[in-house]
């Protein structure tokens, strides 16, 4: 329910700053920069054993077409929280997420982005058969609260999808939310 919740509000806010946010103008061109700290919901099979990421970000885009279409690149540091139940059974995920992707302004402030990559996993166990990487794939729809000249803030909604590390686990899938600080030079 506080899920629903929190994706209703920040829904709605999305919408209330999309009608009104059109008169503001970013001064920057050329290759936007961003840092950002990233959380979310462990969801599916996952959740059963781990509860929320945490984590940092670092993300480029190139311009295709400016100001509506940018390629991206983003790497990062994810840490998926044990629950307590499970916590002396396996430990917290440490991942490395590398994603590239397209990154769409369908208004000059809201976004689609879409990106795929490789994620690897950084405390894998030696008891375990299993691998260190995993596909991973992650839709988004974001906003961009204007600063001023070249500074903004992006706020995004994205759902992960991280491939199996181990043969008898399943997909690792989360509800994440990136707040970053962005600018161009």
């Amino acid at each position: 329910m506080k899920t629903i919740n929190a994706l209703t509000l920040l829904l709605s806010l999305f919408i209330f700053q999309g009608v009104h946010a059109q008169s503001q103008v970013y001064g920057g061109t050329g290759i936007r920069y961003s840092l950002g700290i990233e959380t979310g919901l462990a969801t599916g099979y996952l959740a059963k054993k781990y509860e929320a990421p945490l984590g940092v970000s670092a993300q480029a885009e190139f311009p295709i077409t400016e100001g509506i279409l940018y390629a991206t690149t983003n790497a990062g540091f994810n840490n998926i929280f044990v629950t307590g139940t499970y916590s002396h059974l396996v430990d917290d995920l440490h991942l490395i997420p590398l994603k590239a992707g397209l990154k769409y302004f369908y208004r000059s402030n809201l976004y689609l982005q879409s990106e795929i990559g490789v994620s690897f996993l950084l405390n894998k166990t030696n008891c375990v058969e299993g691998k260190k990487a995993a596909f991973l794939y992650a839709p988004q729809f974001g906003m961009i609260f204007y600063l001023h000249n070249n500074n903004y803030i992006d706020a995004g909604l994205r759902w992960e999808s991280n491939g199996k590390y181990y043969k008898c686990d399943h997909t690792n899938n989360f509800v994440g939310f990136r707040v970053a600080w962005g600018f161009s030079l």
